[in-house]
């Protein structure tokens, strides 16, 4: 079952930011990332790519593709779109996480 999400996410102009309430290791990631992408409905992960101090899933959703990036050091997450249209669509992202 997941768990309530407990983040703020903010929209910046071709990305968007996402702060959790409590600090988190790489551990957490798979949790984090699930708790983010429930939200979005239906949605295909295309790919992870594993690093030492930073994650990164590539995803479809409505026929655009964004990644969202886990980076360790910094406690930073954050979504992005993989090209120019996908980051034209990053608005409606938004919207639909913060339903």
């Amino acid at each position: 079952m997941t768990k309530k999400l407990n983040a703020t996410i903010t929209k910046q102009a071709t990305y968007l930011t996402v702060k959790f309430e409590h600090s988190w290791f790489q551990e957490d990631i798979e949790d984090l990332s699930e708790q983010l992408l429930h939200l979005l409905v239906p949605m295909k992960i295309q790919d992870k790519i594993l690093g030492a101090d930073r994650e990164n899933i590539r995803f479809s959703w409505q026929g655009y593709y964004f990644i969202l990036n886990f980076d360790c050091c910094s406690q930073s997450c954050w979504f992005e779109g993989q090209d120019e249209a996908s980051s034209n669509y990053i608005n409606t992202l938004y919207l639909e996480l913060i339903k």
